[in-house]
Order: structure tokens, then C-alpha cells, then sequence
């Protein structure tokens, strides 16, 4: 859960806020509950999805049917002065027609946000969700061990952002993150502890540059703590009414299995409407960093997600999106001289990997509460021996939100 820090403090006597007073206010959300607006809602999904692979293993006659139906409630409380909570979450069944059984998966969340005035607001987050590892194909290689291991991720995260004045913003941020496996007896479990402060200034009506650092303490089961500290150069340029570019350059020093410097960063080109139109909107966002890996020690990850959408008619959205990710150890093994059983073979060696999902979906709104949606989906994975595995999904889904409103 997190506290929403919702308006109160008094003006000192210069007319400045004192900040202890924001502490006031935790104790206060429940007496000032009753001046929030309240939106909650409500969606159940119902989808159907047939693959020849939908684990993406090797070997004849694996193919498989997959049923599963997701309920998602949640609250949404704004204050009059723009503070929020959000609490929401989804829980998940589903079940395949043979070989693979069924999972029970979801997630919930809650984030706050307490808006001070225009030049303060601070907000956290917290939640758990356990996942499918062919669910994140495109976001972690440790799906290369096992695509039917199930991931637990408990996360908690703090920041701020602070205007001292009209052209400067300072924006710090905490985050705590652990992992856990089920389903795998060798991907090792790990607790993520990550820091950064940003100063970014506006240097013209369109654009700001600045600076952020960040440092990383992972600590691994058996293998203790690896740290990855970062310094990146920043910049965000508004490119036309509906176009943005936002930018980060710069160094990583990782004190993992061999330390080394290496290039991070991260670059997204975006185009959205505010209005609902008929225009192509869309992301393209690039990454390369390190993250923590459950084969032990840091991974070197680069990843291009690409997204898409297009309203056809007042009725029908097309939607696409495209995801890549290309992994490396950094560094040896950390298996240690004695492997695991389930690790022998392309698993325990280290070279690198990737993935990819290319989507494709249409949208039909049959009316201001029911979606229906047909999906076509291409997902592969190669393995460290260079083993390539991909299949194709086809699938239907049915999306029932009753307080939707057009």
C-alpha cells in the first residue's frame, strides 16, 4: 500500500509551506475522505489463444489452446487540489487444453500521489504481481531457462518532484524490488535497491537539459551484493504539438564479476493527441543498461519497443507493437564449479540471448461497455546455443467494463 499525503499544512510566516507539516496529513486522509471524488471500476476479460508452441519449446506435438479470464477492480481518489490514490489490481485463471495445466496469476498495486502546489509533489507506489515467464519474454532473460516458471516481484517506490523555481526541476527517486522463482530450482532469488537524483533546467520554451545519477545495490542469493552506479546526461525537446523526444547518454560502472565501464542510456520518440482522433500515434523507445539476472550476477540488456495506434472509425482501433531484447552475461558463469542437474546444456553456458513479440490487434467497441478484440502475435526466443524457437498466436478477446463511458 501507499500513503497519499493528501492537502493540509498551513503558510509560515513568510508564505512558504513548511514540509514537516505534510506529515499532518497521512492521519487526516481518512477525515478528508469524504471531499475526494471517487471513480471506481471495474473490467472482466474473457479471452481464448491457440499457438503450435505456446511455450516456445522444442519438440513435436506441443501445441495447446489457452482459456483465461482476468477480473480487474479498482478506486481512484482525487482531492480538490489534485492529489490522488489509486488502488487497483487483477487476478487472472488460466488454463491451457493439455500438457501445460493451469496458473493462477495476477497483480495488485496502490500509488499516491500528494500534489503540495504547482512547485512540490511527491508520490509512491507499491503492489506484487506474479507472472508467467512467457509473459515477459520480451523483458527478461531469465525466460531462457524455463518459459513455465512463475515470477513473484514485490516492488516499493518513492520520489518527488521539486520546482525551486519557473525553470528548474529536481526529482529524486528510491526503489525497492525482490524477486522470487517458483517453478525453477536454480534461478536465484534477488533484492534490487536503486537510488537516483535528476536536475534537469528549461533552457527555451521547448526544451530542458540536465543531469541524473543513479546507484544500484543487488543483492543475490549465494552470491551477495553486486552494485551498478550510473551517470547519464539528459535532454527533452518538444518537437511539434503532438511530438516529443526525451534522452539520456551516459556511463555505467558495474562492479559485478569484472568491472568494467560501459555505455547506458535511453532515448523515446513519441507522438500522442490529446483529442481522440484519427491520427497514427505512438512510442519508439531504446535501452541499454544492466539489470540483475536469476542466473546469477548482472546481465547486459538492449531492448527496442516499438508501439502503434490508429483509430480506423468511431468504433474500430487498430493497434500494433513490436518488442526486441538482446541479452549478455557480464562477466563468468556464477553457477560455481558445480552446476545444477537442470542447468547442463545451452542454459549454463554464457552466451547471449534474445527475444522478440511483434503484435497486431483490431478493437471493436460493440458498445460502451463490451470490447471485443482479435489478436495475432509472432513471439521467438533464442537460446545461448543459438537455437531459435518461434510460433505464432492467434486469439479472441471479450472485454466487459460496466462503468465504462464512450
Amino acid at each position: 500500500m501507499s500513503l497519499l499525503f493528501l492537502d493540509g499544512g498551513r503558510l509560515d510566516g513568510r508564505g512558504q509551506r513548511r514540509p514537516w507539516l505534510l506529515l499532518l496529513a497521512v492521519p487526516a486522509f481518512g477525515a478528508m475522505s469524504a471531499q475526494c471524488q471517487t471513480q471506481p471500476r471495474l473490467a472482466v476479460d474473457m479471452s481464448v489463444l491457440s499457438s503450435p508452441d505456446p511455450f516456445l519449446l522444442s519438440g513435436n506435438n506441443v501445441g495447446a489452446v489457452m482459456g483465461q479470464i482476468s477480473v480487474s477492480p479498482g478506486v481512484k481518489l482525487t482531492s480538490p487540489r489534485g492529489s490522488t490514490l489509486d488502488i487497483g489490481g487483477t487476478i487472472t485463471d488460466r488454463r491451457y487444453s493439455r500438457l501445460y495445466g493451469n496458473y493462477v496469476l495476477g497483480e495488485v498495486r496502490a500509488t499516491g500521489l500528494y500534489r503540495d502546489s504547482e512547485y512540490l509533489s511527491i508520490g509512491a507506489e507499491a503492489g506484487y504481481a506474479r507472472t508467467l515467464a512467457i509473459d515477459i519474454l520480451s523483458a527478461s532473460a531469465d525466460v531462457a531457462s524455463d518459459p513455465r516458471a512463475i515470477r513473484n516481484d514485490w516492488y516499493a517506490r518513492a520520489d518527488a518532484a521539486w520546482r525551486p523555481d519557473p525553470y528548474s526541476l529536481i526529482t529524486p527517486e528510491i526503489r525497492y524490488e525482490r524477486i522470487t522463482y517458483a517453478g525453477n530450482s536454480f534461478l536465484r532469488n534477488a533484492n534490487v535497491l536503486a537510488a537516483s537524483i535528476a536536475y534537469a533546467r528549461r533552457v527555451d520554451p521547448l526544451t530542458s537539459i540536465g543531469l541524473r545519477l543513479r546507484d544500484t545495490v543487488n543483492t543475490q542469493a549465494g552470491l551477495g551484493t553486486i552494485n551498478s552506479a550510473a551517470i547519464y546526461a539528459t535532454v527533452k525537446r518538444q518537437l511539434g504539438q503532438q511530438t516529443s523526444l526525451s534522452a539520456e547518454l551516459g556511463a555505467e560502472r558495474t562492479g559485478a564479476q569484472s568491472s568494467s565501464t560501459l555505455l547506458a542510456g535511453r532515448v523515446d520518440l513519441c507522438r500522442q493527441d490529446k483529442d481522440t482522433s484519427r491520427r497514427l500515434t505512438g512510442c519508439l523507445t531504446g535501452t541499454l543498461n544492466s539489470q540483475i539476472s536469476g542466473f546469477g550476477g548482472l546481465r547486459r540488456d538492449a531492448t527496442v519497443i516499438l508501439t502503434l495506434r490508429q483509430t480506423m472509425s468511431e468504433h474500430f482501433v487498430l493497434r500494433a507493437s513490436s518488442e526486441y531484447r538482446r541479452s549478455a552475461l557480464i562477466g563468468p558463469t556464477q553457477f560455481g564449479p558445480t552446476l545444477p542437474p537442470e542447468a547442463s546444456g545451452p542454459v549454463a553456458q554464457n552466451g547471449p540471448t534474445d527475444a522478440m513479440r511483434h503484435t497486431l490487434m483490431l478493437d471493436w467497441a460493440v458498445d460502451r461497455h463490451v470490447t471485443l478484440t482479435g489478436t495475432i502475435q509472432y513471439l521467438r526466443r533464442q537460446l545461448v546455443s543459438g537455437q531459435k524457437i518461434g510460433a505464432a498466436f492467434f486469439g479472441i478477446q471479450l472485454r466487459y467494463q460496466p462503468g465504462a463511458h464512450q
